[in-house]
């Protein structure tokens, strides 16, 4: 596509921090645990989130792989960085649909859209956390990214009016966004996206302590067929620990 689609926007349900007696287990419906949790990284005035994402193309190369930090300070007001970006460059990932941000997913999973279920899996440094398995309806899966991408090429085509630029070079640039939504629309038309997450919390204070994320994209580009995957891990961190990208990211192979 014209270039990787990250978006910068967050909003968390402002709901109490619940401090739970209520050990890891069936004792409550699985949508109500992480109501629970979700409520417990909202009610935070303050928190921290360190991680990293990469995307695969349909060899399983890793066609961008990035780094991000951030903090969410008054309930809502959302700080965020990225590092690093496209180490490598596929064809599939330069030109293929692909968006990601932790909060804007958080966002999707909030919104009712998933179903939620124990992982009954046990992870092998944290045995006694929640651990639930998230996985989104596939039409909110789909329209988490292709909204992301249109209000991407929105933003662009905003861009491009700020701009000192010829006439010449605006009618050429008009041009190229205008052939870009076409294509765009014609490769949404076909898009179908399945998503589930692995989200960890605290038994104790039900505070998040990470969010793993795997998509898989099927579309086609210019008549031809494409998939990609992209993996994301987050690792939340309540207020009063510091946010370092290279010491607390967990490094996707």
């Amino acid at each position: 596509m014209l270039r990787r689609f990250y978006l910068a926007s967050a909003a968390l349900l402002g709901l109490s921090c619940l401090s739970g007696c209520m050990g890891y287990g069936n004792q409550v419906p699985a949508d109500k645990a992480f109501a629970m949790s979700a409520s417990a990284l909202a009610g935070s005035e303050s928190y921290g989130f360190a991680g990293e994402v990469a995307i695969y193309d349909p060899s399983g190369t890793v066609a961008n792989q990035s780094r991000y930090q951030g903090e969410v300070t008054g309930h809502g007001n959302l700080n965020l960085k990225w590092s690093g970006g496209q180490v490598l460059r596929a064809k599939a990932a330069e030109e293929g649909p692909s968006t990601f941000h932790p909060m804007e997913l958080l966002k999707a999973i909030q919104s009712g859209g998933a179903k939620a279920e124990y992982d009954t899996q046990q992870a092998a440094n944290g045995a006694g956390d929640v651990r639930l398995r998230l996985t989104l309806v596939p039409e909110t899966a789909r329209n988490q990214i292709a909204n992301s991408l249109k209000e991407e090429l929105d933003r662009l085509r905003t861009d491009l009016k700020g701009r000192k630029l010829t006439a010449e070079q605006k009618k050429r640039a008009e041009d190229l966004l205008t052939h870009a939504d076409s294509r765009l629309d014609a490769a949404l038309a076909t898009l179908k996206v399945q998503t589930v997450c692995l989200w960890t919390a605290d038994p104790k204070t039900w505070f998040p302590r990470q969010m793993t994320e795997q998509t898989q994209l099927a579309y086609t580009w210019n008549g031809k067929p494409y998939s990609e995957k992209r993996v994301s891990v987050t690792d939340f961190l309540p207020a009063g620990r510091s946010v370092t990208m290279g010491k607390n990211a967990h490094r996707i192979p």
